[in-house]
């Protein structure tokens, strides 16, 4: 009988990104493997474009439904869990569906649920990208130094609803003013307007406007303030869908996002603006992207919510550097 491993996969968009390489890895590694990943609801679909997994389960929303899920679990037979998030909740369930080898990090009281801690030291690892904090969690060879790239099997066919039948003739490049983190990850939105403007002036280019149902309002003024070459698809999208209108860009505007990481997905070079986070830890995969990065004395992947600091280092880039990082990647499109 073959192996049964469950993945316990992470609760934001671009971490699910950007564990997709080792998970890639991982099944090259064990071609004989049944892989089942748990994700909460909103990433299913996600998932389910996502050729390494077997088979997307979901990871209850709440603690009543610990039981029952653990009871499915137990039912089916699994061998071994990996649990890449780091909540006490993570590794709770597969402990009492009784899973016999359980690996994760340990910290938040999990030490006793697991049976193979990893042990991971951020200091020891500044600079280096957290994707390759997932290889390790899932004990695969990277073989390279060069991170693989994430692969999503996407529906191509879902653009001509939003766009309309002209929409494979015309130029599209896209815009995604939001970040989940909220504005200590925002550039202006003032700014997005001005370079989405001169971009689509010069280079007879649409601009689809999109991001997450929390950020309707946001992409409705952002898709006014750029006029007539704007289509406002803020809010409107289902995880699938989105990542085929990415696919459909030329490039996208964006920050450090989890819709930056779906668009790097999909293979659309990135012009990614960043203010006090790192790239090197948490930028887009891959070498066609333009990396915009404020000048600050220390970077972090964690900061708050709300920092002045955070959004003073934004404001610092202005809408000529993210043209100029646009223009490239447009000229290389045109040749």
């Amino acid at each position: 009988m073959s192996e049964h491993v469950l993945i316990c996969g992470v609760n934001w968009l671009g971490d699910a990104v950007m564990s997709m390489p080792a998970l890639q890895l991982f099944r090259r590694q064990h071609p004989d493997v049944r892989i089942t990943i748990a994700v909460k609801s909103r990433w299913r679909d996600l998932w389910r474009m996502q050729s390494a997994v077997d088979e997307v389960i979901e990871f209850p929303a709440c603690t009543g439904d610990m039981w029952r899920v653990a009871r499915m679990l137990s039912a089916d037979g699994y061998n071994r869990a990996i649990i890449l998030p780091n909540s006490f909740r993570s590794a709770l369930v597969p402990f009492l569906a009784g899973i016999p080898q359980r690996r994760g990090v340990p910290g938040q009281l999990r030490s006793l649920l697991l049976t193979d801690q990893v042990r991971m030291s951020r200091s020891e690892g500044a600079g280096q990208h957290q994707a390759w904090e997932y290889m390790q969690l899932l004990g695969v060879d990277p073989q390279s130094d060069v991170l693989p790239l994430p692969a999503l099997e996407i529906d191509a066919g879902v653009v001509q609803g939003f766009l309309g039948e002209h929409s494979k003739e015309e130029r599209w490049i896209g815009v995604l003013p939001g970040a989940a983190r909220g504005a200590s990850k925002r550039w202006p939105t003032d700014r997005f307007v001005q370079a989405a403007k001169a971009l689509a002036d010069k280079h007879s280019v649409r601009v689809m406007v999109l991001g997450a149902p929390a950020e309707a309002s946001l992409c409705g003024q952002v898709a006014e303030g750029i006029g007539d070459s704007a289509v406002n698809l803020g809010g409107r999208t289902s995880i699938p869908e989105l990542a085929a209108l990415l696919q459909q860009c030329e490039l996208v505007l964006c920050n450090d996002s989890g819709g930056m990481h779906l668009a790097s997905a999909v293979g659309t070079p990135v012009v990614a603006i960043f203010g006090m986070t790192d790239p090197t830890v948490t930028g887009p995969i891959g070498s066609r992207h333009r990396v915009i990065r404020a000048e600050v004395a220390h970077a972090s992947r964690d900061i708050p919510r709300e920092s002045a600091a955070a959004e003073a280092a934004l404001r610092s880039i202005t809408v000529q550097q993210v043209c100029a990082a646009a223009e490239s990647v447009l000229a290389e499109s045109e040749r």
